[in-house]
């Protein structure tokens, strides 16, 4: 089965990741990866149809965050939308700009720089607890070791006994660090044929209640919600039909229960591009990184004209509240024929 509908595709991308960014401001960061994205496919900042900005003030330290953000990504009386819920909601809803028939070009750009403005976790803090700061409360590190508490019930915990958080070492967790994001995405006819870095074939996103105690943390309902819309409506697109999967997760105990509550095809790689703590990032824009990189894969695929199927996995909220799933390929067509 074919389908004639013009595709959208990823034509640029754009990272920049670092341990500490002290020799540029957040906003010189934007520009720099920004430019550096469209300079890439001969595009400027006229040439976008909408900015689709995915930043959150708490994190971000400023009031508004999108009112220094904008300029820098180029979106100066632009139609610009921020995302502040995650960085992959950002990038999800840029596909939707397009897929709904208002944009052509959609530039996506999303970040945290956590040395300038704010650590996360006192971030999050205020966020569980808006009213009142307290020495002990609930952020995304804490809320991780609840959820591999419940991983590890009835079996011995890996590692050693260095927790930053029992039963999670440093090597669990995922890395921190200053990062921008951007991506280009495009419809076809609008860009050359064949120049595009992958094809978006489908996405699916879901949301748990917020209340920790309401829902099994083990149960992965968010995540499975989302791959079963992407499975009903393109059942190619399917996780038995992936050749790589990226997730960020909040902990490698997330990852090792996605591997094993997912059904892959057999040599499928998970995490390709390191372990979560090699990787500098935050939680904001962790499931967005590996978006990114599974864009590579797909771009990286070492039998040209042989099908490839990568997937991005992130979540957002407390314990995996929310996940998001992005399906990428080097074939706009995925469909089972």
């Amino acid at each position: 089965m074919t389908t004639n509908k013009p595709g959208i595709a990823v034509i640029a991308t754009a990272t920049i990741a670092l341990a500490s960014e002290s020799s540029k401001s957040l906003e010189e960061m934007i520009f720099e990866a920004s430019k550096s994205a469209l300079s890439s496919v001969g595009l400027a900042a006229a040439d976008i149809d909408a900015f689709v900005i995915g930043g959150n003030d708490q994190i971000d330290g400023r009031v508004i965050s999108i009112m220094p953000s904008a300029g820098p990504a180029g979106g100066v009386d632009q139609d610009t939308t921020m995302i502040a819920s995650s960085g992959d909601h950002a990038l999800i809803y840029g596909y939707l700009r397009i897929m709904a028939g208002q944009s052509k070009h959609v530039l996506v750009a999303s970040w945290a720089k956590p040395s300038e403005s704010i650590d996360p976790d006192r971030a999050e803090l205020m966020s569980a607890e808006p009213y009142l700061l307290r020495a002990v409360g609930m952020n995304e590190t804490i809320a991780a070791a609840l959820q591999a508490s419940r991983f590890v019930e009835g079996k011995d915990v890996r590692g050693n006994t260095d927790f930053v958080v029992w039963p999670l070492t440093r090597a669990d967790l995922p890395g921190r660090g200053d990062s921008v994001h951007v991506a280009i995405l495009a419809l076809e006819g609008s860009f050359a044929a064949g120049s595009e870095l992958a094809w978006i074939v489908d996405a699916g996103w879901s949301t748990s209640t917020y209340e920790l105690g309401a829902r099994d943390l083990t149960d992965l309902d968010a995540l499975k919600n989302a791959c079963a819309q992407i499975t009903k409506r393109n059942p190619g697109a399917a996780s038995t039909n992936w050749n790589s999967m990226e997730i960020g997760a909040a902990s490698e105990y997330v990852v090792t229960a996605v591997k094993e509550f997912l059904p892959m095809k057999s040599g499928a790689s998970v995490n390709a591009s390191g372990p979560l703590s090699e990787q500098f990032t935050s939680p904001f824009v962790l499931g967005l990184s590996r978006m990114m990189r599974a864009i590579d894969a797909v771009k990286n695929a070492s039998t040209p004209g042989e099908k490839y199927i990568a997937a991005g996995i992130g979540f957002n909220g407390f314990a995996g509240q929310g996940a998001s799933v992005m399906v990428f390929s080097n074939s706009k067509d995925v469909r089972n024929d």
